[in-house]
């Protein structure tokens, strides 16, 4: 899915290698999108790699004895 998305013309994607906790996801999402904020309401779209693996190591300080939780999440892009 992720490569489908890259295809079509996305240039930063995020995707999961497995399917994930509906809970946990959401807490992706918030981190993620409050890490790519640049106080304007814009978005530092360039620096999506980076803010999703902040929010990794974050979930990972978390949830240390369940990978299964964190270790999913994967960007692809330029």
């Amino acid at each position: 899915m992720t490569s489908a998305f890259q295809l079509a013309g996305f240039r930063h994607v995020i995707g999961t290698l497995w399917e994930i906790d509906d809970a946990v996801a959401e807490q992706v999402a918030r981190s993620f999108y409050d890490m790519l904020g640049n106080g304007s309401g814009d978005l530092a779209i360039p620096q999506s790699a980076e803010a999703l693996h902040r929010t990794v190591r974050m979930l990972r300080d978390r949830y240390r004895a369940a990978p299964s939780l964190w270790a999913a999440y994967v960007h692809s892009g330029a």
